[in-house]
Parts: C-alpha cells; structure tokens; sequence
C-alpha cells in the first residue's frame, strides 16, 4: 500500500487484478494416501513404532502384554484404567522416571504422518509419556484423522500444550549420528481402541 492509498482502494485493486483471490487452499499432497485407522497403523510403524488395534475391554490386556518381561515398574497416565504399579501425577517425577513403561491417552491421531495427539492437561504434563524408555498411546480409533491439517482445524480452544508425538524420540544433532531415545521414550507403542 503506498502513501494516500486507503484500505479500501487497495483491497479493490487486488480483487479488480485477481491476485487477491481468497479460495480454497489446495488439499496436500503424500507420497501415498494412507487414511484411517489402518493408515496411521501404516505410518506409525514406518516410523519404528508398533502398534496393535483392541476392543476397548482388552485395552488392560494389552497394556499387560507390552509390559510383560520388561525391568521396572507401570506407570499409567490419569484415567487410563489398567493395573499399574504407578499412576501420574500421585506417584511423582522421582518414581515416574523409573518406570519401564508408560501408558498416556492421545486424544487424536493423523493417518499421513503417523503422529499421535496428546493434550497436557488431560495427562496432567508430559512426565509420563517422557520419562520411561517405552510408552503406550492409547488412541479411540474414532479419533484418526486423515491429515495434521484435518486434526488442528477441529480443535477449537487449544489446550495450554498440545504435544504431537511421530515415531520414538530421536536426534541426530550429536555429529550427525541418528540416536533414538534421547528427548523422550525410544520405544512407542499405540493401541487403538474401538
């Protein structure tokens, strides 16, 4: 807009030259057109994760078969109803950060990018999806979105912290060498829930 020119007369030169067009961006576009439950279980374990899709009931389960044979303690998330040896936040960082396995709900996921949604206040922080070496997502399989796109138009009021979670923790800053595990849990698993 140069000196003397209002908003108005602006505005109107650009829709009078067409560049001021306001419609639809374009949908993106993947490498492959992964949708649904079964596209994000696709995507998920490209990225090194596994995951496995239960009936709701079996979700402790399954939450016990992950953790089987592994060395330390279950540490659950608030409201994921499973027989742990800890519950967040009532067992502390101090326990938190030696447990072998934690369990968090997402609240959605994305079936292109294989990512998982998690809200801090419904885990009350992120200690116990970041402390232990493993963690479960617990995902309702309704809750799969298409696209990250497609998951933040929907959100509405954003949380204070929205975490979005792709694969198991890795870097490569340290000389350029892929390390896994090192920001957060180097194993994930998701279940997903019907």
């Amino acid at each position: 807009m140069t000196a003397g020119t209002t908003r108005e007369e602006f505005l109107g030169r650009l829709r009078a030259t067409g560049t001021g067009d306001t419609a639809a961006t374009p949908p993106p576009r993947f490498a492959s057109d992964r949708r649904g439950p079964s596209g994000f279980i696709e995507s998920w374990t490209a990225l090194g994760g596994t995951a496995e899709r239960v009936p709701a009931e079996d979700l402790p389960a399954a939450v016990a078969a992950y953790a089987a044979g592994r060395d330390g303690p279950l540490l659950a998330g608030p409201g994921i109803d499973v027989a742990a040896d800890l519950t967040w936040p009532d067992c502390g960082s101090q326990a938190a950060a030696g447990a072998a396995v934690g369990v968090v709900r997402a609240v959605a996921a994305a079936a292109q990018t294989g990512t998982v949604f998690l809200r801090a206040d419904d885990n009350q922080g992120r200690a116990a999806s970041l402390l232990p070496p493993a963690c479960i997502f617990v995902v309702d399989a309704d809750s799969v979105v298409d696209t990250l796109g497609d998951f933040l138009r929907g959100i509405g009021d954003p949380p204070s912290q929205l975490v979005a979670v792709t694969g198991p923790s890795r870097s490569a800053d340290i000389e350029s060498t892929l390390v896994i595990g090192v920001h957060g849990p180097g194993e994930v698993h998701a279940i997903l829930t019907a």
